[in-house]
Order: structure tokens, then sequence, then C-alpha cells
């Protein structure tokens, strides 16, 4: 769960994510909390570093990896594999976060395919043989 205390209100979002860049912590939180399903999916830390001096303005940098998974709230409710990820958090004068930048270990390739076709994605990135009708498969793509 985010804690929107540590954010500046304009905080800048930023990464692989195809809606992003977001400028503002409301605009973010609005789009976030209807992504995963809470009941199916789940967020594992893995790693936390924190880097005095460091950021794109010298304030310190809080790195975090990261590994996430589960249900989408699309209408077809995809299931995405877990991937892992990084998450810098830079920080500015008073200490709050003012960007928020996102990378993931998946392609957006790879995110697409497996969210809009998942047989597909499971058959390409891993999950076993091909999809059980693969011309099917094939044609809608």
């Amino acid at each position: 769960r985010l804690n929107s205390t540590i954010y500046t209100d304009d905080c800048l979002f930023d990464g692989p994510d195809p809606d992003m860049p977001v400028r503002g912590l409301r605009k973010y939180l609005s789009a976030a909390s209807h992504l995963f399903e809470r009941e199916s999916s789940h967020a594992q830390l893995l790693d936390v570093q924190m880097h005095h001096g460091g950021g794109r303005r010298g304030n310190g940098v809080v790195v975090v990896r990261w590994r996430l998974g589960g249900t989408l709230m699309l209408p077809w409710r995809p299931t995405v594999k877990p991937w892992t990820g990084t998450t810098r958090y830079h920080l500015d004068e008073e200490g709050l976060i003012y960007m928020h930048e996102e990378e993931w270990d998946i392609t957006v390739l790879e995110a697409f395919v497996c969210t809009v076709f998942p047989e597909v994605g499971r058959w390409i990135w891993g999950g076993g043989g091909p999809p059980a009708d693969a011309d099917a498969a094939r044609q809608r793509l």
C-alpha cells in the first residue's frame, strides 16, 4: 500500500507502463488503485537500498527491488505471471519523493502480449507448450 504522505503533490511517476509518465500523486493513485485485484495479486519486497547524495538532485535516492504478479482488473481478468523490477524514489530537499522512476525486468512487448493474449504469452515466455488452439491464437495476432 502506498503511503501518500511521503510524496510531493506534483511527483512525476515514470516507467515502461503505457500510462506513464504521470505527474501528480492523485492521478497516479487513481490509476494504480484499479490495476490489480487485491484478493488474487501480490507484491513482494526483495531489497531496499538508500544512496545518500544520489538521485537527480543529489538529495538521495531509495532503490527498491520488488516482485509483482496477479490478476489485472480488465474485463477478461488476465493473470500476469510474477515479474521483478526496480523503483527509484528520488528525494527532494525535504526528504519527500518528487520522482518515482520504475524499470521492469520484462519487456513492454512481453507485458502487452501476456495481458492481451495470455495463451500466446504463456506459449512464448513460459508456461508449457503451445496454446490449446494454436491456430486460433495466431489468427488473433
